[in-house]
């Protein structure tokens, strides 16, 4: 017989003969485990009970001496209720990590892992789509969502119907076709057209907006007034130095991206007087910087075209409209002296190599000089990566006049300083230069020179056949 039909056989034995019982109970007892727990009548309050039948049920479980676990309270799991966990007490971490260890580390950086996942993923979604559009109004801003997922995403077709969308939206809300985030819509627009390579639909399409701007502002010229039309330029000649940097990135198009270029200079000189005629108190739509960035971005054009005169010049210029020192005067002294130290000289200059040379030298140790005058918080990381530049071009200079001794001192201060602010072109760069200055040093340089040349030349030789072997000719039979 199985021990359940046992069990329950007795249970009816005992209801059904009520003698069994014992006197003064009015109920029948009930076996629950090794302890016996008996109900008593309302009517007999004084009965007394002998002390086993008080005994709580945990108490018949004898425990043994020395517990598994001496980091958890027991008691919690012997009063027959269901475990609580608090997870806002560091008693529960403690308690699971002395369980288990090996689990709970496995918890824990299961939950760092994904804690830092969200993190991320909550940064990039403010940063990429919640900035960009919080701006806009809500109409604009859904399909400007919509756009800068599908970028994310990779579907170029969906993200430029989106920002079409959404410039259509400008239109429909009533937003002013001159203020910034309208402008910023339609030059994004266009740097959509600059990343899938189709230049020419993207200058297209900026010189169009270029145009509408220009018009617009000639119409609202007494609605705009003085500041008025100096922030609405101060835009327009924005898109024109993006297409100008578009022309340059397509081939054959450096006239039309020079004379685009030409437009925002002239342009900008212009607005630069204008904005000198304000009164005191009013506001200045335009910074000194804004104005420098517009004259350096045409130098720059005509300092990678070996046009070194024009770009030192408009160098000059820029430098010129900083009032006071700052860290990218100290960038724009370095470029002069370095177009100063590529300058070709003509057959009618009275100067020789070395008095050019000299003369750039001044310009490099002045950038240094502003460089050292100016000090935190002014000071930032480009007055460091200018002096790193300017302390390796002296070196250059020094190198080309035969002064090797001098060179390689300014080679290892720009090396030392490289590596205290962490620019690490500047300290490769030291590097190789300190590396040939010591092969010249020991008379190698040009042995190792002739080499490479002498490699590189029966490398072109090997190209010329599959291979490498020579071309096999037939003669006539």
């Amino acid at each position: 017989m199985s021990v359940g039909r046992s069990v329950a056989l007795a249970t009816r034995r005992y209801a059904a003969k009520p003698s069994l019982l014992p006197s003064g109970a009015g109920r029948p007892l009930c076996i629950l485990c090794r302890s016996t727990t008996l109900r008593l009548p309302l009517s007999q309050p004084g009965l007394a009970l002998s002390r086993p039948l008080l005994r709580p049920l945990h108490t018949s479980l004898k425990l043994g001496k020395e517990r598994y676990n001496p980091h958890v309270d027991l008691g919690r799991f012997q009063t027959g209720g269901k475990r609580k966990y608090n997870l806002w007490k560091l008693e529960t971490y403690r308690e699971a990590y002395h369980e288990n260890p090996g689990q709970f580390f496995v918890w824990a950086l299961m939950v760092g892992l994904s804690a830092a996942l969200l993190a991320w993923g909550a940064a990039w979604v403010y940063y990429t789509i919640i900035i960009r559009t919080h701006k806009y109004p809500d109409e604009v801003a859904a399909h400007l969502r919509q756009a800068l997922w599908a970028q994310h995403k990779g579907d170029m077709k969906e993200c430029i119907e989106s920002y079409q969308r959404a410039i259509l939206a400008t239109e429909v809300v009533g937003m002013d076709p001159l203020s910034d985030e309208v402008t910023g819509l339609k030059i994004w627009y266009g740097e959509l057209a600059e990343k899938a390579k189709v230049y020419d639909k993207a200058v297209a399409y900026l010189e169009k907006v270029r145009k509408e701007m220009l018009e617009m502002i000639e119409q609202r010229a007494e609605e705009l007034g003085t500041v008025g039309k100096l922030r609405g330029m101060k835009r327009v000649i924005g898109v024109a130095v993006k297409i100008g940097d578009i022309l340059q990135k397509d081939s054959g198009k450096e006239v039309e991206a020079e004379k685009v270029l030409e437009w925002s200079v002239a342009e900008t000189l212009r607005m630069q007087q204008l904005q000198l005629g304000l009164k005191e108190g009013e506001e200045q739509p335009w910074k000194d910087e804004e104005f420098a960035a517009v004259l350096e971005n045409m130098a720059s054009f005509y300092e990678k075209r070996n046009n070194f005169e024009y770009a030192t010049t408009l160098y000059l210029k820029a430098a010129d409209i900083f009032k006071s020192p700052s860290c990218h005067l100290v960038v724009l002294m370095n470029n002069v002296g370095a177009c100063n130290m590529q300058r070709p000289l003509p057959a009618s200059e009275p100067m020789d190599r070395a008095t050019q040379l000299e003369a750039a030298k001044k310009w490099l140790v002045r950038a240094l000089d502003i460089s050292g005058g100016i000090q935190k918080p002014v000071r930032t990381e480009e007055c460091d990566t200018g002096c790193v530049v300017a302390l390796h071009n002296i070196g250059e200079i020094e190198e080309q006049l035969g002064r090797l001794d001098e060179a390689k001192l300014k080679y290892s201060e720009a090396e030392s300083l490289s590596w205290s602010v962490q620019y690490l072109d500047g300290y490769q760069n030291a590097g190789f230069a300190l590396q040939r200055i010591q092969e010249k040093q020991a008379g190698t340089y040009d042995k190792r020179k002739a080499q490479e040349a002498e490699e590189k030349r029966k490398k072109e030789e090997q190209k010329l056949t599959p291979g490498g072997l020579p071309a096999i000719t037939f003669g006539k039979r």
